[in-house]
């Protein structure tokens, strides 16, 4: 009986399908339906209120941790109840917008759907990185992780131009239902494929359970909140969490104002601009991320963080310039920016992966993980939601430059965020056991 953790395959095969699964509807609300909606009149505060709503159940990830840390059904395995749970939701919501009818026009009921959604998509993602924590060896951790993060970007990607293009051919409520046929196919994954021997497929099956597996299905929250407000009271690990916490701020503005501003000020297609963006955008984000993980083992967590992020940040900077100095952007840059700056990004979030994993230590680290992806996420919300007061005061081009002063500011804190104390700890902790 092949399973997750006795099959090398299957358990890059399934991870990346799951991760995949987070993607396509990602790329199709926050790339494709916005790009849309500009087209009939979405404003860029608009654009914001449901960029934000997508974002902000992200931010969630740090209650997720210590819940399914905490809960259990270990007969089923440790992690695929909370899997298929997540997965299950995440079609529920699917459908409930297919049924909706036309939720185009009512923006605050669309902005709900995409938060309900987002809550299912980011406890799957939580439940899967559990599950990469428990069932990878060591030496797959790295090169999985990358496939992992490669398999999002192209789902994202998918979500962007095939789903993009779909909507604009055939309308809101066919994309959604494929989309829908498309998760539900993914579900069987986590579905019929266990964890490890001797667990069971479903709560009624036949199967031997080891004796050990029924044990400790609960354990107390308090606990894991305690390991983890004690795993943040290190210098490096808190500072980390302040930089991370700056850094992504532009890019909560940026995903808010360019679908609109390339729609209404530029003149784009919707489709077009998706076609673009989870094209030859995706495809470069796909290298960026690969080539952060690179360059992160051999210059340096920190440096590659902030170089990823720094580019993006002067990259926007240069924009808002070009926005300011040219009453129409030449066409050459309005195709490098949507393409290249998606690849800086990644290139210093799979660092942040890195350095986030160094920095979490104690018995919550893996709580504490997910605590600093949660804050990243909580950043982007914030620059989201920034874009109403700063729209009403300037104008783009200065908001992109204001927007890249600011992040660039937090480059003081790079040397305090040095893991090597934390690294020494985690070896003086392992000798002991």
């Amino acid at each position: 009986m092949y399973t997750l953790k006795t099959n090398k395959k299957l358990r890059l095969l399934t991870l990346c399908i799951l991760y995949f699964a987070q993607g396509f509807p990602w790329g199709f609300m926050l790339t494709a339906l916005i790009s849309f909606l500009a087209s009939k009149g979405l404003t860029m505060a608009e654009s914001g209120q449901l960029a934000a709503m997508a974002y902000l159940p992200w931010t969630f990830k740090l209650f997720w941790g210590p819940l399914i840390d905490s809960f259990n059904y270990k007969p089923m395995g440790k992690r695929r109840p909370w899997i298929l749970f997540a997965q299950f939701g995440m079609l529920a919501t699917l459908l409930m917008m297919a049924l909706m009818g036309n939720l185009l026009s009512n923006l605050t009921l669309l902005g709900w759907m995409f938060f309900l959604h987002n809550c299912f998509a980011s406890l799957q993602d939580v439940s899967c990185d559990a599950l990469a924590v428990d069932i990878l060896r060591p030496e797959e951790q790295g090169k999985v992780n990358g496939a992992m993060w490669g398999a999002k970007v192209i789902g994202t990607g998918f979500g962007a131009v095939v789903m993009g293009t779909v909507l604009v051919s055939h309308g809101f409520v066919f994309s959604i239902l494929l989309q829908s046929l498309l998760m539900g196919v993914i579900i069987l994954f986590p579905l019929f494929i266990k964890e490890k021997p001797n667990e069971k497929r479903f709560p009624w099956s036949k199967e031997i359970v080891v004796p050990q597996l029924e044990a400790s299905n609960i354990q107390n929250p308090l606990n894991i909140i305690k390991n983890l407000v004690k795993a943040f009271s290190v210098k490096p690990a808190f500072i980390a969490g302040i930089f991370i916490l700056l850094s992504a701020l532009n890019q909560g503005v940026n995903s808010g104002v360019l679908p609109v501003f390339y729609n209404t000020t530029l003149g784009w297609e919707p489709d077009v601009y998706s076609q673009i963006s989870g094209g030859p955008g995706a495809v470069l984000e796909f290298f960026g991320a690969i080539l952060g993980g690179l360059l992160a083992d051999k210059y340096g967590r920190r440096k590659i963080f902030f170089i990823g992020w720094g580019s993006f940040s002067l990259l926007s900077g240069l924009f808002g310039i070009s926005i300011l100095m040219y009453e129409q952007i030449p066409y050459w840059i309005q195709i490098f920016y949507l393409v290249v700056y998606p690849a800086f990004i990644a290139l210093g979030t799979v660092a942040m992966f890195s350095l986030a994993m160094a920095l979490s230590w104690s018995k919550a680290s893996a709580t504490m993980f997910t605590s600093y992806m949660a804050i990243s996420n909580l950043s982007v919300v914030i620059g989201s939601k920034l874009i109403e007061p700063l729209t009403s005061f300037f104008t783009l081009g200065y908001i992109y430059l204001f927007m890249m002063i600011i992040c660039l500011l937090p480059a003081f804190l790079l040397k305090h965020m040095n893991p090597q104390s934390i690294l020494e700890m985690k070896i003086n902790s392992n000798s002991k056991d």
